[in-house]
């Protein structure tokens, strides 16, 4: 053996391997970051990798068979000894070896520590422009000290789209949300809510400033390019603190292939932040949700139409467009699962926006529900592992006072989708109608911190600590509520009964006024019966009838209902009435679905000491769940 490995370095064969994989690793490394640059396919560089090691063998084979002479290469067997430069070989390939050596440290000195940021800008192309320079975020240690950062966390910024025909946008919103689906299915991360990264569509912000608003390790950016059937994904998955890129990849494929593209990135984020996953959870993400192209992509079209539109007044002929865009997906493929939970969603979605005669509302709502039930059902028949079709039947049950069906639909949903907020937020309310208000507290919390910049996130748990008759921890979230967005009435309405419940009668009419302000001629009747009884427990019985009067105006209009008219009629002093009315919502809760207002009644929550005489404690009880 001694004998081999000696005349294997006579030959500087040795030598030859060394210096062939310095180069290999070298070409390997410059071609896989140019090529991208330049839109080449991915099995380019998987072609040309597979070439360079097919070459190391053979380059062994030739430095052990052939020697370079004076006169030229020759067979090692032909050279005369005295005419063997073999050592003066060696020596120069000892030079060229340490020089490959320092090009290699180089390549890895520019692209990785000096120039990382640079390196950002070539794959500006297809990466959203929003890294700031690593050097201008602040010291690590600092940023960490300054934040909690919630474990195994990652916020999917909207990725940009890059496709040339404008009409082809839907494709960057609907991927980005599609992404987010899977992700939210994996129990060991914590996946920031879309409704939270919206704002960051085309941010100058930078990565770290990001990371330390939302509390997250990890960002990810991207952007999506569609054109003539071609699909190119590029993602980004960034280092929270520093900004630097821990993973990233660039997919140029068919169309074919975008479920493949979609669930490769998801795996690759869970396995970058080291979250262990179940097999079932990988094969969940991993299934194909349909064979149609096409139906994907009117299915992708659906999504845009009904979350790309923050207008209220807008949002009917969204959810419309949306339901248009799903009926025609599902006459491309009717067992497309997934589809048929969008539907739902949308049935609900038309439910809480669309206004009704009072005669009408009962019968729509019944139509709306039964057709978002039927959704739902079909989803599940085709995929019992959808967790967002449990978490629609979840609303409806809960809508419709049926508890414990209620509870089961809701803990499947979880334990399907872990990280979906809108289930989180469903069943954190269902828990504060049955009185579980450590668990509703618990699931709001997780709510706010997979949305820490949503006003509505924070005045629900609000809600809740009202609930458990918390008023300081209800105070903050209330505060909180109304930083993140000043124009937040109700976050005001609420902070005006508090105040009364503490007899400042003045802040809590200062509160009140301007809840009414900021909610303005757009009031819904709710709101109406719900300011009046601000003022009403403020002491303003001349406000409480003022805004009494306008949801007189307003029935004439919407349906409003028993438990509404009740809370009004205790604003103005008239208990009997409010009595009246609240039994009948008592013995009507078919039309009187779970709210929180009704809660507030029901708990008392502001200390009405109208509400604690023995006639009303009696309706108050029946205003619940009996079921649980």
């Amino acid at each position: 053996m001694a004998s081999v490995w000696g005349e294997l370095k006579r030959r500087n064969v040795v030598r030859v391997a060394v210096a062939y994989a310095i180069v290999g690793w070298i070409l390997v490394e410059v071609s896989s970051t140019v090529l991208p640059i330049f839109e080449a396919p991915d099995w380019i560089v998987q072609v040309f990798t597979f070439f360079v090691i097919l070459g190391f063998p053979l380059a062994l084979i030739l430095s052990w068979a052939y020697e370079i002479t004076p006169e030229g290469i020759k067979l090692e067997r032909n050279v005369v000894a005295g005419e063997s430069i073999i050592r003066v070989t060696g020596r120069k390939l000892d030079f060229a070896i340490i020089g490959l050596l320092l090009i290699a440290v180089g390549f890895l000195v520019v692209n990785y520590v000096l120039v990382d940021s640079d390196r950002e800008a070539v794959v500006q192309e297809t990466i959203s422009p929003t890294i700031e320079p690593a050097a201008e975020s602040p010291a690590p240690e600092a940023v960490e000290e300054q934040r909690t950062v919630l474990p195994n966390s990652v916020a999917v910024l909207p990725f940009r789209n890059d496709s040339p025909d404008p009409n082809n946008a839907y494709y960057a919103s609907g991927i980005h949300e599609e992404i987010l689906n899977h992700l939210v299915k994996l129990s060991a991360l914590s996946v920031i809510a879309r409704t939270s990264v919206e704002q960051y569509k085309d941010t100058e912000i930078s990565i770290p400033e990001i990371a330390r608003e939302l509390n997250v390790e990890t960002v990810m950016e991207g952007s999506v390019r569609f054109d003539a059937g071609r699909i190119r994904i590029t993602a980004q998955l960034n280092d929270g603190v520093t900004g630097l890129h821990i993973w990233s990849e660039t997919y140029t494929r068919d169309f074919d292939d975008i479920f493949a593209i979609e669930s490769d990135i998801a795996m690759n984020v869970a396995n970058a932040l080291e979250a262990e996953f179940s097999l079932e959870e990988q094969e969940s993400i991993e299934d194909r949700p349909t064979e149609s192209l096409q139906a994907y992509a009117l299915y992708l079209r659906a999504l845009e139409a009904r979350r790309t539109r923050p207008n209220p007044l807008e949002m009917s002929d969204a959810i419309e467009e949306s339901l248009s865009y799903l009926e025609r997906a599902l006459i491309f493929d009717p067992e497309f699962a997934v589809a048929h939970v969008e539907k739902a969603y949308s049935y609900l979605a038309m439910l809480t926006r669309e206004p009704a005669a009072p005669q009408a509302w009962i019968a729509r709502r019944a139509e709306l529900e039964g057709l978002a039930r039927d959704s739902a059902e079909r989803a599940l028949a085709l995929d019992p592992r959808l967790g967002a079709a449990h978490g629609v039947l979840g609303r409806i049950y809960l809508n419709n006072w049926n508890a414990a069906e209620a509870q089961d639909a809701f803990e499947q949903a979880l334990q399907l989708t872990p990280n979906d907020t809108e289930t989180r937020w469903d069943y954190a309310f269902f828990n504060a109608y049955t009185d579980r208000f450590d668990e509703a507290i618990g699931l709001f919390e997780s709510v706010v911190d997979l949305r820490p910049n949503s006003a509505a996130a924070h005045h629900v748990l609000g809600i809740a600590f009202v609930f458990a008759k918390d008023h300081e921890s209800a105070i903050s979230a209330y505060q909180r509520a109304i930083e993140l967005s000043p124009t937040n009435g109700t976050s005001y309405m609420d902070l005006s009964r508090i105040a009364a419940v503490r007899g400042d009668h003045a802040a809590a009419m200062e509160h009140a006024r301007t809840a009414e302000q900021l909610m303005g001629d757009a009031i819904n009747a709710r709101g109406l019966s719900n300011i009046a009884y601000s003022y009403g427990l403020a002491g303003s019985r001349e406000d409480a009838s003022r805004l009494f009067n306008r949801l007189e105006l307003a029935a004439a209009t919407v349906h409003i209902d028993e438990q509404a008219w009740g809370q009004a009629y205790l604003a103005i002093g008239e208990h009997q009435q409010a009595l009246n009315y609240l039994d009948a919502a008592a013995n009507n809760k078919a039309g009187n679905p779970p709210n929180v207002s009704t809660n507030f009644i029901r708990l008392n929550s502001w200390n009405d000491p109208v509400l604690d005489e023995p006639e009303f404690v009696a309706v108050r009880e029946r205003l619940g769940f009996t079921d649980l």
